[in-house]
């Protein structure tokens, strides 16, 4: 579960788009869940999570970028009052956490 949303993040990064950091990471996050047993609905979720997240963080991302242009600022200067994708980074790992535990392996 953490390579998939490591992945997901990643592709984000490089992408500034959740939509095709999605559509690149979900072969590669279904063959992953595939071989670890994690459930497709699991799977999508972290896919989905997990590219909000990386979208609410990077200063280049379309949402700071408006939100700059509006306030008349640097996005950068932004990424400190950021807390929706830094709790949302929070919950994700403690899902994990959880799931993990009462998996059956």
């Amino acid at each position: 579960m953490v390579g998939i949303g490591l992945l997901t993040i990643l592709v984000d990064i490089a992408t500034a788009n959740n939509t095709v950091a999605i559509v690149l990471a979900a072969p590669i996050a279904k063959q992953i869940s595939e071989e670890y047993k994690i459930s497709p609905i699991k799977t999508a979720s972290l896919l989905d999570t997990c590219s909000c997240i990386a979208q609410g963080i990077i200063p280049y991302g379309a949402q700071l970028l408006v939100a700059a242009s509006l306030a008349g600022i640097s996005s950068v200067k932004i990424i400190p009052f950021l807390y929706y994708p830094y709790l949302l980074a929070v919950f994700v790992v403690i899902s994990i956490i959880v799931d993990r535990k009462t998996a059956d392996f």
